[in-house]
């Protein structure tokens, strides 16, 4: 249980893990004054709320300015490892004629923290760019970047994590200031006399994946703007099968004779790429603004309908998605073109000028809506929302950001799920106020985008998709962004999407992929095999940088009742690194015994608990295993190894007698680890051959062939042992 201790201003966790936060104050800002630190006046127990049944410790803090004219109450609400913490805070105006005091747009309130007792390691999520976030790893609290949105740290008997939260009118950041730590509550817009808004949660425990995912789900249940965690959301199915996406392969010069083209190549292939998405390039624009709802006429002569309908007509593409900017272009709507004049009564000019759709949600609807029916009526299944988190370059100082895009998003999404079944990948929206608003979507980027030209761009990706999914991963599948087979870090990036377990795409121009790179990653009917939760760093790895740190960076993931695990050189420098494999590395993984596949080597290992097998990497090269839980008895299945995640594809394994029967996905190279030598196998009752792989391992493999590389069926395979 969270307790306050008034005699060190301290919110400590009586439990195990000890997590203390010492010497915490309050400070407001006040408009044109500057800021002012309060007076702690009175900390009580409050009652709890019995109506709720959740709630079982309570304090208010009261905290006035020396003239009692500023009120802060601070209301701590701690129900077992967690604790959610209020501020209801108030500037008394005598009369409402003289000049008037009110809180300072941004910072009006500021929680300083000294201290975070026992602190040996931390990991905080702070917004780089307007757009992204990534990690930092500083113990120095005083270091801390602004406009940081997690802040998980590692003591010596297990983790404390801050979640800040956004609710309807205020967000909360943290940041490093000359005393520690500060909680900083911001409307981002002027003339507030009053702030009341759930600001953070805190939560303590040994799983720090556990942890950070629970906070997120009491921060949904404490604040009073909806929204739900990713759980409760459905994954779309459309983003369940292999994609391609226009923007890496031509840019804005996307048109028409290059999407057939490339469509034409990907059938030739053989490659079962069930979605493309035209991405920017396509809309009809002038002086980067939005000028209609339609297609540029020289990239699609025919418009936006015919070249969807030759590409699910004549190349068998099943899907299409379109990209739109959520100010309708980046530079806003046109206000001499026909969608202004279609959509006048849904747009909105903000005080710099600039027209956007309206950040009134039932107006915003309306925007949305004439653009996706024309997009639908058009063939469109889908779309992906770019530039999500510079709402607050539009409209900043104009109303509450956090009002702002719960309008937006409301708007946005209630139009996606009447057109497209709810399917959207959201991207360029990893503020706190996007994060926190999308009621319905599933699907958000978790990174920069990835960049082909950068030569050592690997790293920094790799990077900030598995430290983001730490604390986004609670709420949205992270899409990882497309990619090049054809690239010098191909190999490392197809890894990185097997163990992200969210959608795979990617971006090669006509001419230049590379079939040999996907097919890993996907079954013959184009679903991707997509791993069980969000790809996140190992333990070992979630406090430390692996950009400067020299060692094989690990990240996990769970997939058919095995754990899996990811190992990539990251290092900034050209000298192999190295690590060690082991059950450990996946928390919850049940089992005493374990082996342990390579899937780029084809190897396996016998594994107790606690046990490792070493791995080394030189620049350029990744490796991914499987840790399969060892079967009691004699066989122990491994899945398609032809396939990296190799363990998805087992149903079921069950024994008849002395023989074992296994039905799996997909056809494929079926590998099994056994102490007896097999006898004989068959597959859908037909004889087969079993390859003995590494008899000392006791590692044999039986070839199942599909008839047609372009579908899937499940296939059986009986081994007689």
């Amino acid at each position: 249980m969270f307790v306050f201790e008034r005699e060190t201003t301290s919110i400590a966790f009586t439990g195990e893990p000890a997590i203390v936060l010492k010497e915490f104050g309050v400070r407001v800002s006040v408009a044109g004054e500057g800021e002012i630190e309060l007076l702690l006046k009175s900390a009580n127990p409050a009652t709890p709320d019995a109506s709720t049944g959740t709630r079982t410790e309570q304090y208010k803090l009261l905290y006035e300015d020396s003239q009692g004219r500023i009120r802060a109450e601070l209301h701590l609400s701690a129900n077992g490892p967690f604790m959610a913490v209020r501020v209801d805070a108030v500037i008394r105006n005598d009369t409402a004629y003289h000049a008037q005091r009110t809180f300072a747009a941004e910072g009006g309130i500021r929680i300083v923290f000294r201290q975070l007792d026992g602190l040996q390691g931390l990991l905080a999520a702070s917004r780089h760019k307007e757009w992204w976030t990534r990690p930092h790893f500083d113990t120095d609290l005083r270091l801390l970047p602004a406009r940081t949105q997690s802040l998980l740290w590692k003591t010596d008997e297990g983790y404390g994590y801050m979640l800040p939260v956004c609710d309807e009118l205020y967000r909360t950041d943290l940041t490093g200031c000359e005393d520690g730590l500060a909680v900083q509550i911001s409307a981002f817009e002027s003339g507030r006399e009053s702030i009341r808004t759930v600001s953070f949660v805190l939560g303590a425990g040994i799983d720090p994946y556990l942890l950070a995912a629970d906070a997120a789900a009491v921060g949904f249940a404490e604040r009073d703007a909806g929204g739900v965690p990713k759980e409760e959301k459905a994954y779309p199915e459309i983003l369940e099968y292999l994609g391609w996406c226009s923007w890496d392969a031509f840019y804005a010069d996307v048109d028409e004779k290059g999407l057939e083209e490339k469509a034409a190549e990907l059938g030739r292939l053989g490659l079962p790429v069930r979605w493309f998405m035209i991405d920017d390039g396509w809309s009809d624009v002038k002086d980067r603004k939005l000028a209609s709802f339609g297609a540029d006429k020289e990239k699609f002569p025919g418009g936006l309908g015919r070249t969807v309908r030759r590409l699910k007509d004549e190349h068998g593409i099943r899907w299409v998605g379109a990209w739109h900017n959520i100010a309708g272009y980046w530079g806003g709507i046109d206000p001499e073109g026909e969608a202004f004049a279609e959509a006048r009564n849904y747009g909105y000019k903000t005080r710099t000028g600039r027209w956007i759709p309206h950040p009134d949600a039932g107006r915003n609807f309306g925007f949305w809506q004439l653009w996706h029916s024309r997009l639908k009526r058009q063939g469109i299944d889908f779309v992906k929302v770019d530039n999500q988190s510079s709402l607050y370059s539009y409209m900043g100082g104009e109303q509450s950001i956090a009002k702002t895009a719960h309008a937006f998003h409301a708007g946005l999404e209630a139009s996606v799920a009447l057109h497209f079944d709810g399917c959207m990948i959201n991207c360029m929206g990893m503020a706190s106020e996007n994060v926190w608003h999308r009621p319905l979507t599933s699907v958000s980027r978790s990174s920069n985008d990835f960049l082909p030209k950068i030569a050592d761009g690997f790293g920094e990706h790799a990077l900030q998709n598995a430290y983001n999914s730490v604390y986004h991963g609670p709420f949205y599948w992270g899409d990882w962004d497309m990619f090049w087979t054809g690239h010098h870090d191909a190999v490392p990036h197809m890894t990185l999407r097997a163990v992200s377990g969210g959608p795979v795409y990617f971006s090669d121009g006509p001419g230049r992929t590379n079939p040999d790179i996907i097919r890993p990653l996907v079954y013959g009917d184009g679903k991707i095999i997509r791993c069980e939760r969000v790809g996140q760093p190992t333990k070992e790895w979630l406090t430390v940088n692996p950009l400067i740190t020299p060692g094989a960076f690990k990240v996990w993931n769970t997939a058919g009742g095995a754990g899996i695990v990811a190992a990539f050189h990251v290092y900034d420098g050209d000298r192999p690194v190295e690590g060690e494999i082991g059950p450990d590395d996946i928390p919850g993984l049940a089992g005493k015994a374990f082996v342990v596949y390579d899937s780029f080597r084809g190897t396996a290992h016998r594994l107790r608990r606690g046990e490792t097998v070493p791995v080394r990497l030189e620049r350029l090269e990744a490796a991914l295993f499987l840790i399969v839980p060892a079967a009691i008895g004699p066989f122990t299945a491994i899945g398609l190894t032809d396939k990296l995640v190799a363990a998805d594809a087992v149903l079921e394994t069950a024994w008849e007698g002395g023989n074992v029967q296994v039905r799996l996905k997909d056809g494929g190279t079926f590998s099994f680890v056994s102490e007896r030598k097999p006898l004989s196998a068959f597959v859908d009752g037909k004889p087969a051959d079993v390859e003995t792989a590494d008899e000392k391992a006791g590692l044999y493999r039986v070839f199942c062939p599909t008839e047609d590389v372009a579908s899937r069926r499940e296939t059986v395979v009986r081994i007689e042992l």
